[in-house]
């Protein structure tokens, strides 16, 4: 896998007012760790991206920074049924996954209509006053797994 470039001029500006917005300080490690989710169109493992950080991050410190980003809301940490936890860059967008069971394609949906479901999910029950977050992906196969079958 060919190592992530540097993110330069308005996006690089762009990452080191994330980190610094949401209290961290803009490392070369944690810059070069956002870039590569923001440049990737799916979530990614932890190992994934400590290969393509390896020269910054190693394994153990990139799954520190990501759980640290999650809490800050700067990435989001997604399960995807492989046994470990994906990860992506928040670009303010309410989206969600479709992931096919077969051959682990994903695609992304916009909108769950999240305020609707909470509330339909607070009147059915007893031990929870509020909703503060979410997460919704979906399960199936994709047209090219279900011609297979």
């Amino acid at each position: 896998m060919s190592a992530i470039p540097k993110y330069h001029g308005k996006d690089r500006k762009h990452l080191q007012n994330v980190l610094r917005d949401n209290g961290f300080r803009s490392t070369e490690g944690r810059l070069a760790l956002l870039a590569a989710l923001a440049r990737s169109s799916k979530p990614l493992p932890v190992e994934v991206l400590a290969r393509q950080l390896s020269t910054r991050l190693d394994e153990v410190n990139v799954y520190r920074a990501l759980e640290s980003f999650a809490k800050a809301g700067i990435t989001r940490r997604v399960d995807l049924q492989h046994g470990h936890a994906h990860y992506e860059f928040v670009h303010g967008d309410d989206h969600h996954h479709v992931v096919c069971t077969g051959c682990s394609k994903i695609e992304d949906f916009e909108g769950c209509d999240y305020e609707k479901l909470a509330q339909k999910a607070l009147k059915q029950v007893k031990e929870f006053s509020r909703i503060e977050s979410h997460s919704f992906e979906l399960f199936g196969l994709c047209n090219t797994c279900a011609t297979q079958l």
